[in-house]
């Protein structure tokens, strides 16, 4: 049997959260939430929409930073006690990361965040390095004069959240900062509609990938991308975007081709 996605990540089966940790939980999402999201506001259409969209972005966020691990369930009850929302806007947002491909639900069960398989998870890459590649290209070819001026600021994040996890600093999470911005410099929108809406699962093995490498490797990868691309060379751009995803898999402990 492949191994699964907890496997070739690093990770145990996923086992309730204690209570001190979901006090924990609790405790930072109400200092995090915004003044209109607090428990007691108005349940009137627009803040119900609010909350929705609010805590589908903070579900979103945990799913691929790993706060949440694929195959661990995620209960309307225990988001209910965290947040104090009601079940309107609460199924509204499990709804959305299932929409995004983060999650599923089986029938009569509570939403699971989405299991792959190692042969699932090259599958997945092999689409990704294609899109990665041209986006690459693109941004060879088009990059504005914006995106050119944001490069230096790119590698300064990237180098600053690599350095706190070999610092032992937890796991920052890059929301795809990397991918943003080169399809930013791109300028295709419905490439970066495609993007949006079939490869934020991708994020989860990616920031897996560089808690486990460090980022040793990857970090000289993604530097050597986006000079590629702010160079113009785009032989050079696609092959950067190419050898960075199969460092992906590499350092997820995973033989397979892209």
């Amino acid at each position: 049997m492949a191994p699964t996605g907890l496997a070739v990540i690093g990770m145990s089966k996923p086992k309730p959260a204690p209570r001190s940790r979901q006090k924990r939980r609790a405790k930072a999402a109400r200092a995090a939430a915004p003044a209109v999201l607090r428990r007691g506001d108005p349940a009137d259409g627009e803040h119900r929409l609010s909350r929705a969209l609010w805590l589908a972005q903070a579900l979103r966020q945990r799913i691929i930073s790993g706060f949440y691990r694929p195959g661990e369930r995620i209960r309307e009850a225990e988001l209910r006690a965290e947040f104090g929302f009601s079940n309107g806007p609460i199924r509204q947002a499990l709804q959305t990361v299932v929409a995004d491909g983060l999650a599923e639900r089986a029938p009569w069960q509570s939403l699971r965040i989405k299991l792959l398989n190692q042969e699932q998870i090259v599958e997945l890459f092999q689409v990704r390095s294609a899109l990665l590649e041209y986006a690459a290209e693109l941004a060879a070819r088009n990059a504005s004069p914006d995106a050119l001026e944001n490069a230096a600021a790119l590698k300064r994040s990237i180098d600053e959240g690599l350095s706190k996890i070999k610092a032992g600093a937890g796991h920052p999470s890059f929301n795809g900062q990397l991918s943003q911005w080169l399809l930013a410099a791109a300028g295709n929108e419905v490439l970066r509609d495609i993007w949006d809406k079939t490869m934020q699962q991708t994020l989860i093995y990616v920031n897996a990938s560089l808690m486990r490498g460090q980022g040793t490797k990857s970090r000289v990868l993604i530097h050597k991308l986006v000079d590629r691309i702010c160079g113009g060379d785009i032989a050079q751009a696609r092959a950067a975007a190419r050898e960075l995803t199969r460092q992906t898999l590499v350092d997820l402990g995973i033989d397979g081709t892209v």
